[in-house]
């Protein structure tokens, strides 16, 4: 793919990607050190423990990033959707991958080399500062996500997480295993758990999707 073309797709992704904020050759240089990738559903963008040399930006499709203990259970850390960063650690330190990420639909993504980022961002400090404001926006989500698993019950947290998703306003196509994954659960649980919020008339269980009918009465199933 030819650098401007690359580089106006990177400009649709102009409120994650600071490339406005950048003057003209500092812009040019950023885009050099980018690629698109592509992927297939369920297929792995990066492994827990690889090399972390780059960072990615959903372009179109969605992501998910989990962590996986010694015993293969899985941590739904979070779904990225189009214009959200992944793996953006790399661009802050040199260590290996500390989650997993895959695509949970055919996704592409904008793939950004480490080095010649970070010489961009050096000379750019309103561009580093936005950096640093997603990278932020990453930390509070994770620290949401352990009081959840800390302080609520599992009934609590698959309400609140099915709430979270309506907010979206976008069908999210999650497996029952990707949803015991984002709360710390069994499928088992999580199935048994769905069957009695719809018996309920709180939600609609369809194929790979949960669409919330009553927003007020799922909410109080979030008990501290």
């Amino acid at each position: 793919m030819q650098l401007e073309e690359l580089r106006r797709m990177a400009a649709t992704l102009g409120d994650v990607l600071p490339i406005d904020l950048l003057p003209e050759p500092d812009r040019l240089e950023l885009v050099s050190h980018m690629a698109v990738r592509k992927f297939k559903q369920d297929e792995v963008v990066y492994h827990q423990g690889d090399p972390a040399e780059h960072a990615y930006v959903v372009f179109e499709g969605l992501v998910k990033v989990l962590l996986l203990d010694e015993q293969g259970h899985e941590l739904l850390v979070s779904i990225m959707r189009r214009g959200e960063f992944f793996g953006e650690l790399a661009l802050f330190e040199k260590a290996p991958r500390d989650g997993t990420a895959m695509a949970i639909i055919p996704t592409t993504a904008l793939q950004i080399e480490r080095d010649g980022a970070l010489r961009v961002l050096r000379r750019n400090p309103e561009a580093s500062r936005f950096m640093f404001e997603r990278l932020s926006r990453t930390i509070r989500t994770l620290e949401v996500k352990a009081e959840d698993l800390a302080f609520l019950d599992v009934t609590s947290r698959l309400a609140k997480y099915l709430l979270e998703i309506a907010k979206t306003g976008l069908p999210l196509p999650l497996t029952q295993d990707d949803l015991a994954a984002a709360i710390g659960s069994t499928r088992m649980t999580v199935n048994k758990l769905l069957a009695d919020f719809e018996k309920r008339g709180l939600i609609d269980v369809e194929r790979r999707n949960v669409r919330v009918i009553d927003e007020a009465l799922l909410l109080r199933e979030v008990r501290p």
